[in-house]
């Protein structure tokens, strides 16, 4: 598979990318919001759940609403990008994730959790997708 972004684009993606995971870290949601375009699509692809912060999102405004969904029900005692790579315009990332559910306390941990993540010709984020074991989260979301 080949685009058309030379090698120098994808590290500066790949950097991008880490630095979007370093300002969700510092949770500066307008930074990270700041490098995606305005009609970026959020979870396209993703099977429906109920989990609110897993839901599909359609340009910045409904991508805005992930951060406090995200806030509101999971809290985080572990969040490490474990590697980077990408090839063209795309970035995938492989995260050790772990926390608690706030609505039920039950713990989630997932030491392969995947992100995916497309750049559009301006150099800003055009997609962006989970990719995981979804029904381990689903179950501890149960009461």
């Amino acid at each position: 598979m080949s685009n058309t972004a030379t090698s120098t684009e994808t590290s500066a993606y790949v950097g991008t990318v880490a630095d979007l995971y370093a300002a969700f870290g510092r949770g500066d949601v307008l930074y990270m919001l700041d490098r995606m375009s305005d009609d970026i699509s959020w979870e396209e692809g993703l099977r429906v759940t109920d989990l609110p912060w897993f839901q599909r999102r359609q340009g910045k405004q409904q991508v805005a609403e992930f951060f406090p969904a995200v806030a509101e029900g999971v809290t985080l005692s572990t969040f490490e990008p474990q590697m980077l790579t990408g090839d063209g315009a795309t970035v995938v990332a492989v995260l050790r994730i772990a926390g608690s559910l706030n609505s039920t306390g039950k713990r989630v941990e997932e030491d392969l959790w995947v992100h995916l993540w497309t750049f559009d010709e301006d150099g800003k984020v055009a997609s962006f997708r989970h990719i995981g074991d979804l029904a381990r989260e689903e179950m501890a979301f149960k009461p």
